[in-house]
């Protein structure tokens, strides 16, 4: 099954679920054992923040939101996009990464032809973003929502869900500083139209 997972084979749920199946028919797990994950408070919370991150997505409100940071930020390139990513951050705190960088990828887009910079200069600070934002909160990355399950089931005092802010802050500032730096001076500034004409050998055409 590692195997299965290092080369991508299949889909990660279905070597997973294939994984789960595999101990079931080999009476290496009963099915009390099998089924129990899926009753996990962190389970069920995930599950949860992935239904708030598509609510958030349908009813538009992040992208008016995203809208109107790009009509405030004006003509301050490196100001607006301090603003962008520390917006990404904050939401990503509270919502999916992945879902984060998802709505947050067209505004990005959108400020590197604003201020005439490569779309590869941003993407990747963006979701360096949404990984900052992950330590704000309890529900900030999966990660988080397991080890307090465990901790609940050890019988610890489990985490609450402002117990990482104060850290996460000092890892979020520092993070975002470190991210303006990369975007202006490190990353690579070429045009992705252009690279895939390249690539592809489309010049001629």
């Amino acid at each position: 099954m590692v195997v299965f997972f290092v080369l991508d084979v299949l889909p990660m749920e279905v070597t997973a679920l294939g994984a789960l199946g595999t101990l079931l028919l080999f009476d290496i797990l009963s099915w009390q054992e099998a089924i129990s994950g899926f009753s996990n408070p962190a389970v069920i919370t995930i599950g949860a923040i992935f239904i708030l991150s598509r609510a958030l997505v349908k009813t538009g409100f992040l992208e008016v939101f995203a809208d109107f940071l790009a009509k405030k930020g004006g003509n301050r390139k490196w100001m607006t996009i301090f603003i962008f990513l520390l917006t990404v951050s904050i939401v990503s705190g509270f919502i999916n990464n992945t879902a984060a960088v998802a709505i947050f990828i067209p505004l990005a887009i959108d400020l590197c032809y604003r201020f005439q910079i490569s779309p590869t200069k941003l993407l990747l600070p963006l979701s360096y973003a949404a990984i900052f934002g992950g330590t704000l909160t309890l529900i900030g990355t999966s990660t988080n929502l397991v080890v307090s399950s465990i901790m609940t089931e050890y019988n610890l005092v489990p985490f609450s869900m402002f117990e990482f802010t104060a850290l996460g802050s000092i890892f979020l500032i520092l993070g975002t500083f470190y991210n303006l730096i990369i975007t202006k001076w490190f990353m690579p500034s070429r045009s992705i139209i252009s690279s895939l004409t390249r690539k592809y050998h489309l010049g001629s055409f």
